[in-house]
């Protein structure tokens, strides 16, 4: 039985960092608004005969087992231990981000594999219960001081912002306009990401970030500022889009400042950004790393021309996916 599955990578916007469950324990509740971007993680699973001696996994390493005790990656093991399978397994991976990219990589990694080893399990599952499981193996079980952000929106694909609500231990979807799901989806198709070329361990960070005094305070006024785009009782374009970029902007100006997110490397390459005519820059994900999001003033023929002209590489459109985690191939 061979079974293939993807998810997407996902952008934050508004809300990133109040949904960290620590956060959120303190705190009541954290929010967050994003979109899963059209770059993928891709998973292949084979279930092997009983007959088979050893498990192969192919990842960035290679690494083979007789028994899921031994697997040497924390995020296969705990996947495969969530799901029971007694089989043998082949699993092959392939991805687009490398890990510290600041883009969900081990989030989307993690929903991908559940979601094919419950098809293995001839299990069907959806991306609640997918984002669900991951998450709490990342935290709970892995104890990652992570929040829950990245399994959420990477899962369900499209644009979507959460509550993620302690109180009652739920997590719930904001019912967004169309006329503003409508105006984010014309806003992705001019935002850029641009690579920093600088990968870091976002636990390193976020745990540098949990230490800092002004961390709590810091991460209230993120959550507020994206409580005024989402609750915005207005549909007008001029108006959604005036709101929008103020959020991001004042939302940036408070995660810049804060413990960790920014250094000597990505200071001189935001300065170089921020010579093009741009309606906001951010850097997506912890910090210290990763790529940065850029919303131009400019068409995109343009914004590529400039972007070229400062020297930058590996840029590309963020592209909006319409999917989130899906089965996309299952052969007995």
């Amino acid at each position: 039985m061979i079974v293939i599955s993807r998810c997407p990578y996902r952008i934050s916007l508004l809300g990133g960092g109040s949904d960290l469950d620590w956060f959120v324990k303190e705190n009541q509740y954290g929010i967050s608004l994003g979109y899963s971007l059209s770059k993928y993680t891709y998973t292949v699973i084979n279930k092997l005969p009983e007959t088979s001696k050893r498990g192969i996994l192919n990842y960035s390493s290679r690494e083979e087992y007789e028994s899921t005790e031994d697997i040497a990656h924390p995020l296969i093991k705990a996947a495969i231990e969530s799901v029971n399978i007694k089989n043998l397994l082949e699993i092959s991976s392939f991805g687009f981000a490398s890990r510290g990219s600041g883009l969900g990589g081990s989030s989307s990694f993690l929903n991908a594999i559940l979601m094919g080893l419950n098809a293995i399990n001839r299990k069907t599952i959806d991306a609640y219960e997918v984002a669900s499981i991951a998450s709490d193996i990342e935290i709970n079980k892995l104890n990652k001081p992570i929040g829950r952000q990245d399994h959420f929106i990477s899962a369900f694909g499209n644009i979507s912002a959460f509550k993620f609500d302690n109180q009652n231990a739920e997590i719930k979807k904001f019912s967004l306009s169309k006329e503003k799901v409508s105006f984010i989806e014309k806003e992705t198709k001019r935002l850029y990401l641009v690579p920093s070329f600088v990968s870091r361990s976002a636990d390193k960070v976020l745990h540098k970030l949990k230490d800092s005094p002004r961390t709590k305070e810091d991460l209230i006024a993120i959550r507020t500022i994206a409580e005024k785009f989402l609750k915005l009782d207005e549909n007008r374009e001029h108006i959604l889009q005036e709101t929008f970029n103020s959020c991001i902007n004042d939302s940036w100006i408070i995660k810049k400042r804060m413990s960790g997110v920014m250094t000597g490397v990505l200071n001189d390459q935001y300065k170089e950004l921020n010579k093009l005519p741009l309606n906001w820059i951010r850097l997506l994900g912890a910090g210290s790393g990763g790529y940065f999001l850029i919303s131009s003033k400019l068409d995109n023929k343009s914004t590529e021309e400039e972007l070229k002209n400062l020297g930058m590489k590996g840029f590309f459109n963020a592209s909006l996916s319409k999917t989130g985690v899906e089965l996309i191939h299952f052969h007995e």
